[in-house]
Order: structure tokens, then sequence, then C-alpha cells
């Protein structure tokens, strides 16, 4: 079974970075840019939080996401990383004087499959 685990988490660092480049061809540069930030707090949890696994985002930050056996625990404090990093980025984008996109949703939800 963990070898069908292993094999999903492959395929979703090969499938969600191409469906990224595609996605971003066709966006405005605000869509882009709100997606970049979400993109980039939500990675930075999954790397802390090894047993969660991003399957998907939408346009307001929402994950769909997957865990390892036993480990739906992690979820609570995934989310909290989630949003402090999105409003960690915000912070720091002010502070520099870097866009942000207009409406950007500072709490998204996270659902697991």
């Amino acid at each position: 079974m963990r070898a069908v685990g292993d094999e999903m988490r492959r395929l979703a660092f090969v499938v969600i970075p191409c469906w990224l480049m595609v996605a971003c061809g066709t966006m405005t540069p605000e869509a882009r840019l709100r997606d970049e930030i979400y993109w980039d707090a939500a990675k930075a949890c999954e790397s802390r939080y090894r047993t969660l696994h991003l399957d998907r985002m939408d346009t307001e930050g929402n994950l769909s996401a997957h865990a390892d056996a036993d480990t739906r625990h992690e979820l609570g404090p995934f989310v909290e990383c989630y949003r402090q990093g999105l409003r960690t980025q915000v912070e720091q984008r002010k502070r520099e004087g870097r866009p942000l996109p207009e409406a950007l949703n500072q709490e998204p939800t996270i659902d697991l499959d």
C-alpha cells in the first residue's frame, strides 16, 4: 500500500507543476500573483507537515489534500501554518512595496480526501 502512496506523491510532483505552467499561461498577472502567494505558503507547510499532501488548489486558495494513514490530526496545525504563511507574505510584500492582488482570501479552507 505504501508503494501506491509513493507513486501518487511522485505523480503529484509532476502533474501539479505542469498544471500550474499551463494555467499560468492563460492567467491575468493578478491571478498569477495570487496563485503564487497561495502556492508558496501551501508548499512551505507541506514540507513542514510531511504526512499531508496537496492535490488541488482553487482560485481562492482553498486546498484539497490527502493524508497518510492515521495522520489527519495534523490538519489543524497545517491550516494554521498555511494561513499564517499567507499573512506573513502579505505583510512582507506591503513592507517591501511589492504588488499584492486586490482580492486575496487570507482564510482559505483545506479539505482532506
